[in-house]
């Protein structure tokens, strides 16, 4: 939030209550004053504009809602439909709702705004409070606190270091011919999930995009992917989102942590979580109810259902697995108190949207040089790569259809001018591609290649006959004597060792 940004007060009501919002307005003028909210209603509308626009427009910007409750209101079709539309945004934005009740009615009836928290205090009327000077600053000060909270939030700046972790793509990161470094806005596109029932029988086919859109309808989300199957990537867009809507989510990884992964409390976990992606430590004055803790790599946790029942203190929690069966609970209640998703592989179309944001990325600002032709011709035999290697293997399951593997069959040949060995085997693909995408990350040049696949290959070979589970100094010095017997070896041999055992290749 910007020093001088204002928080949006819309004001929902009923015209024949008209005088009551005069008198709220006329209470809330020093929240005005000071800077922190400006509040809208449709009095604001001048003549000549859209009437029902202005409505909606403002109504989906709005910070926080007011909606004014009377028998006037709940008999009102148009005031129910911008209930209906305020709720909605409670749900798909965390946009804070405010009921405020102005006279004796039925809105306790109502389960949506009966199960909020009301104005005044115990939802006792405006008009049934003698001094209306009384109930309107009751009205004011849970109006203020909401505000104050709000703010809180809003103010909440994401550190550097981790903002570039949100970003980062780590292996793909260098992986392109034409970009020096992907992010992951670049070429994330939203993968279908399977939703399970609390039994974890399956129920239906969904969006990661819907969940997210959909996000208040499910407290506690427990997701489940194979090994690359794009879990962090997701993790990170559910962060960036949940922020977006003015939640304070937390990643937590149980594999990346290394000082210690697998055990400790959790509200430790999550104190140091916060710290290190919004540079201070949490404090009462955030809403506990706007926290949402994401933890990933779960299935390496020790003492897994303490971690889960410790979280239920959140309201909302999402939990990322490696399989959707890998907890098995004492207490049964807590694992099926969540909504279970499986990551699916990508569809063709989703395939395609892939290597569409792939073909598009360059460095290069107004590139005339490509039309559009080149580029969906570039697009076509992109496509045509891709279902040539995954479709070659996606039957006997060694290289499953994620964007992990898509675009490592697409970097390995795009980057350094070489197609994939067609007479390799399967394991072979992702092997290859992951070695040209290593070299790639250390920097070595497309011309320099060959020398250390032809390297590699020969070392393999040498190795295998040795029938040794390891080599000696010795050993590998008899390697290296015969090999430069044979070949030219136009690199270093420091270098080209040190970028081999830098990404662990050797």
């Amino acid at each position: 939030m910007k020093q001088n940004e204002k928080l949006k007060l819309f004001i929902g009501y009923s015209h024949l209550d008209e005088g009551y919002i005069d008198e709220f307005r006329k209470h809330i003028a020093p929240l005005k004053n000071n800077g922190l909210i400006e509040d809208w209603y449709d009095r604001k509308i001048i003549a000549g504009q859209d009437f029902q626009d202005n409505i909606d427009n403002n109504l989906e910007n709005a910070d926080i809602i007011c909606l004014f409750f009377s028998a006037n209101f709940l008999s009102s079709s148009a005031c129910i439909k911008e209930k209906k539309n305020a709720l909605k945004l409670r749900k798909k934005k965390g946009v804070a709702v405010i009921p405020v009740i102005l006279s004796a009615c039925g809105w306790l009836d109502d389960k949506e705004i009966s199960s909020l928290l009301v104005l005044p205090i115990d939802g006792k009327p405006v008009s049934g409070i003698a001094d209306s000077n009384t109930a309107w600053h009751d009205v004011y000060i849970g109006i203020k606190g909401v505000i104050e909270k709000e703010i809180k939030i809003k103010q909440l700046i994401i550190t550097e270091q981790f903002s570039s972790f949100l970003q980062n793509t780590e292996l793909l990161a260098k992986a392109h011919s034409q970009k020096e470094k992907v992010l992951l806005d670049d070429i994330f596109v939203y993968p279908e999930l399977e939703k399970y029932d609390d039994l974890r029988e399956y129920e239906k086919k969904d969006s990661a995009e819907k969940l997210i859109e959909d996000f208040y309808d499910y407290p506690k989300i427990l997701v489940a992917g194979e090994d690359q199957s794009g879990k962090t990537s997701l993790c990170k867009k559910i962060f960036v989102e949940l922020r977006k809507k003015n939640f304070v989510p937390l990643y937590i990884s149980y594999i990346s942590d290394k000082t210690n992964p697998y055990q400790g409390k959790i509200e430790n976990k999550i104190s140091k979580a916060y710290q290190e992606q919004y540079g201070i430590l949490p404090t009462e004055e955030i809403d506990k109810r706007k926290i949402v803790p994401i933890i990933d790599d779960f299935h390496f946790a020790k003492s897994k259902e303490k971690h889960i029942h410790d979280l239920s203190s959140y309201d909302h929690q999402i939990v990322v697995v490696d399989d959707i069966y890998s907890l098995n609970f004492k207490d049964e209640n807590l694992i099926k108190s969540f909504t279970h998703f499986k990551i699916k592989e990508f569809i063709p179309s989703l395939r395609n949207e892939l290597i569409k944001k792939w073909t598009h990325l360059t460095d290069k600002k107004n590139d005339v040089s490509h039309n559009e032709n080149e580029i969906y011709r570039n697009i076509d035999n992109t496509t045509e790569l891709v279902n040539t290697a995954l479709g070659k293997v996606i039957g006997s399951g060694i290289m499953p259809a994620h964007p992990f593997f898509i675009l490592s069959v697409i970097s390995a040949s795009e980057t350094f001018g070489k197609p994939l060995d067609q007479e390799i085997t399967s394991q072979g693909y992702c092997y290859q591609a992951f070695i040209y995408m290593y070299l790639r990350k250390q920097g070595v040049k497309n011309d320099e290649i060959d020398t250390y696949i032809n390297f590699l290959t020969k070392f393999a070979f040498f190795f295998y006959n040795e029938k040794k589970d390891e080599l000696s100094i010795d050993d590998f010095n008899c390697f290296m004597e015969s090999y430069l017997d044979k070949y030219n070896f136009p690199i270093k041999q420091e270098t080209l060792l040190k970028n081999l055992q830098q990404e662990s290749v050797i």
